[in-house]
């Protein structure tokens, strides 16, 4: 296990010390998109819901781009459905942007939930599941390149084929189908067509398990922000249309060509060291699959579940209700005859949130030491110490609302005129501490997460339900009546907070009102235009150069090389044996090594020893080697023999002039029982 993180100064809630860096980053993009967007639309607020969003987008697409495909000609079917301006074009692109802007929410939603250190206990199933689907995004996507059969398409089915190779799981190499001496069969892409297609709808089935231990799961973003990110991105697509590169051609090098960051990250590794990038990807996998056992408290940090009190239980239900992990049940009461019900809390399905302490009229149900009673009595405390309290304001903050807690405790903590009333979660506020607390000082201030980034997902929401509106247990006008403002605002939004504050020191009886930032609307098109770019530069961004240099490829295999040693037996040799097993003449066969040699022009530009894979060596020998040279006319010669003489083995030999063009390839394969030269594509 890593080293644990610290409790800090909200009770309860445990944070990775490992992801502190991370923090102070999120903070700051917070920041930036709270100024632009405000918090109340700050897209990094719902990360999840947008991932959902664009891979819904790219699923309607797909099914458009799936009915015009066809498999018996995939580059000419894209190639068509591209040149489609009305319709096409902009499907296809808004297909593949959707797709990149999901990796973007999903590793944005990553980086939140190490933040926050939800990644562990009954979030377990949750981030599991997540890295499951993640995998499921990547694979449907590199399948739907390799459709399209472009180059770009072509770089990726080789990669992923050499790092397969590594594995010793396949009878013949995968990527011995990529050496160019036959076109791709139509079945090749029917494979890549049927994952591409089946993935996506198996990612629904895990999209439930996700969200399975989330109660009142919403799996898109609000209709106002759903409705600007469609417009947004199908405005990208008909301005921008998505890149389609030369068709693939396996006799040719790809040279610079545009690449889709989001998914072919791993290319240039893939490309260069097949094996480095398998044993990264495994590393990696089995790294983020076993966060939830390395990042998690120690036992003696592990926050105390909520606890119910039978005898003080009127079985209402409201727990339940707003509890938003789905971690209460309603069991038979205690005492039945007076209420038949009775919360039972599920300890590993609780989180320790407090929600449900300020959900119960009867103070019956809350975590150890924060339940309504000990809110109250903290309350009394508090008022206790400020005699004068009603001619001082109250401030009462979320302890994980940023920095916008720190800031304020720096700024008003020991200015001696305010008191300061703390909670974990404004959700956790039971209504009648407020209540309490607004009849005893001048003005109350109750300062709040935006509602889409408190920690425990619904509690500034019920928070403002309960206080401002009439949500159980409130009683109807009682808080209306009193000062008691509440606030909604993210640590970019400090001059709303100070507002408010002052309006209360003042006595103003008035709302107050937010500064109106000219200009708002405005920068943030902006900001999305250029998010936007963002996203269609780095699907197109080219890697690798154009090649100054020509390749020889060896690429071939051959059946069944074997030697068989045989020997008489002696007469004790034969004794000592059970008489069914009594040959008087043993053979054995052995499977022969091979000597590869290649020149070009007389300098040797390869040799190595060739031997069958698999476990009892029994597979056929397999060559596939990629040798620079010059452009230019150059004799070759390629000898192919056995290490041991053997009379049934075969000896495979080239030898000739060959015509090299910059950028193209020259295949040597064998058919035929000899080796020869397949003719350049053009």
């Amino acid at each position: 296990m890593f080293a644990p993180g610290d409790l800090g100064t909200a009770r309860g809630v445990w944070r990775p010390r490992s992801a502190r860096a991370l923090e102070a980053t999120v903070q700051r993009l917070d920041d930036v998109f709270d100024l632009t967007y405000s918090s109340a639309f700050n897209p990094l607020h719902r990360t999840g819901t947008l991932a959902a969003l664009f891979l819904t987008i790219a699923l309607g697409t797909g099914v458009y781009l799936l009915v015009m495909y066809d498999i018996a000609r995939p580059y000419g079917s894209v190639l068509a459905i591209q040149n489609d301006v009305l319709l096409g074009r902009w499907m296809r692109a808004l297909h593949r942007y959707a797709s990149d802007a999901a990796v973007v929410a999903v590793v944005l939603h990553v980086l939140r939930l190490l933040v926050q250190g939800k990644t562990w206990g009954p979030r377990t199933l949750a981030w599991v599941t997540g890295v499951l689907l993640a995998g499921m995004m990547l694979l449907s996507a590199v399948t739907g390149f390799v459709l399209v059969w472009d180059r770009f398409g072509q770089a990726l089915a080789v990669a992923g084929a050499k790092m397969l190779r590594v594995l010793p799981l396949f009878p013949e190499p995968p990527d011995r189908a990529f050496v160019g001496e036959a076109p791709m069969p139509a079945q090749f892409f029917f494979m890549n067509l049927f994952l591409h297609v089946a993935v996506p709808l198996g990612m629904v089935a895990f999209l439930w398990m996700h969200t399975a231990r989330l109660a009142r799961a919403a799996w898109f973003p609000e209709r106002r922000v759903s409705a600007g990110v469609v417009i947004g991105f199908v405005a990208l697509a008909v301005v921008w249309p998505a890149p389609l590169p030369a068709p693939a051609d396996l006799l040719a090098l790809p040279g610079r060509v545009p690449t889709d960051w989001f998914y072919a990250f791993w290319l240039p590794l893939a490309s260069a060291a097949p094996g480095s990038a398998l044993t990264v990807a495994i590393l990696s996998t089995t790294l983020l699959l076993g966060v939830p056992w390395l990042l998690r408290p120690w036992r003696r940090d592990l926050p105390a579940p909520a606890v119910s009190d039978p005898d003080l239980c009127e079985g209402c239900e409201q727990c339940l209700n707003d509890c938003p992990y789905d971690a209460i049940e309603m069991v038979v009461g205690k005492h039945p005859e007076i209420h038949p019900l009775l919360a039972q809390v599920q300890a590993d399905r609780c989180t320790s949130c407090g929600l449900c302490a300020a959900s119960c009229a009867s103070l019956a149900i809350g975590p150890p030491g924060r339940t309504g009673r000990d809110q109250l009595a903290a309350a009394r405390h508090l008022v206790a110490s400020h005699p004068d309290a009603a001619g001082h304001p109250l401030l009462i903050v979320c302890e994980n609302n940023g920095g916008l807690a720190q800031r304020l405790r720096r700024g008003f903590g020991r200015q001696p005129d305010i008191a300061w009333f703390s909670v974990d979660c404004a959700g956790a506020l039971h209504p009648g501490t407020v209540s309490y607390l607004g009849r005893h000082f001048g003005g109350t201030v109750i300062v709040a997460c935006p509602p889409q980034n408190c920690l425990y997902r619904h509690g500034a929401s019920l928070a403002e339900a309960r206080i401002l509106g009439d949500r159980r247990p409130s009683i109807q006008g009682r808080i209306a009546t009193l000062p008691v403002r509440f606030l909604n605002a993210s640590l970019a939004e400090w001059a709303d907070v100070v507002a408010a504050i002052d309006g209360i020191k003042r006595q103003t009886g008035s709302a107050p009102t937010r500064p109106r930032r000219r200009g708002r609307r405005a920068v943030a098109v902006a900001v999305s235009a250029g998010l936007l770019a963002l996203v269609a530069g780095g699907s197109r961004w080219p890697q690798g150069a154009d090649p100054d240099h020509a390749v020889l490829r060896l690429g071939w295999r051959l059946a069944g090389q074997v030697r068989e040693r045989c020997r008489d037996l002696t007469a004790e040799e034969l004794a000592a044996r059970p008489v069914h097993m009594r040959r008087p003449r043993e053979c054995v066969r052995e499977p022969l090594a091979y000597e590869l040699t290649a020149t070009v022009d007389g300098a040797v530009v390869a040799r190595r020893r060739v031997h069958a894979p698999g476990l009892r060596g029994d597979r056929p020998l397999s060559v596939e080697e990629d040798l620079a040279v010059p452009p230019g006319d150059h004799a070759v010669t390629v000898r192919f023999v056995p290490e041991a003489a053997a009379d049934e083995a075969k000896s495979l030999t080239f030898e000739g002039t060959a015509r090299f063009e910059q950028g193209r390839v020259v295949l040597i394969t064998h058919d035929g029982g000899r080796l020869v030269t397949r003719p350049q594509q053009r």
